[in-house]
């Protein structure tokens, strides 16, 4: 009887050493292929981190100059602080009503006031001249 079992290829035969040399050559094209994505990734890398810095510092100055025009912060004042820290301080400042100048209102002496304790009081005197002021009875 004739042997049907097939026959099991050896290191030595022609096909395995050819494949085995196409799969040599491939590794190879994938190593150098490797390489070159892993260098063109870490220049790519730091690149990221420039451009996240010069982001970083241009907005930083932006909302120093916005907070300086809107508070008593020096830039020494700032200089240290961070990009979320300046932003904190911004819309605190943004959520702040503006001062406003205050409104007096006539105080006047009640009860048994004397002549004396009356001359305590003052009234509204902002935007009054001097004349209108002792015409009021008040006193320089």
């Amino acid at each position: 009887m004739a042997d049907t079992k097939p026959k099991k290829a050896t290191a030595s035969s022609p096909s395995v050493k050819s494949q085995l040399a196409k799969y040599a050559l491939d590794v190879a094209n994938y190593e150098q292929e490797n390489k070159r994505l892993s260098d063109e990734n870490e220049k790519l890398r730091k690149q990221n981190v420039e451009l996240a810095s010069v982001i970083e510092n241009d907005l930083k100055a932006d909302l120093k100059l916005r907070i300086m025009v809107k508070s008593d912060f020096k830039d020494s004042d700032l200089a240290t602080m961070t990009v979320e820290q300046l932003q904190q301080i911004e819309e605190t400042l943004l959520r702040t009503k503006p001062v406003e100048l205050a409104t007096y209102k006539s105080i006047r002496a009640g009860g048994s006031a004397t002549k004396r304790d009356s001359l305590l009081t003052v009234g509204d005197m902002r935007g009054k001249t001097r004349e209108e002021i002792l015409k009021m009875g008040g006193d320089f």
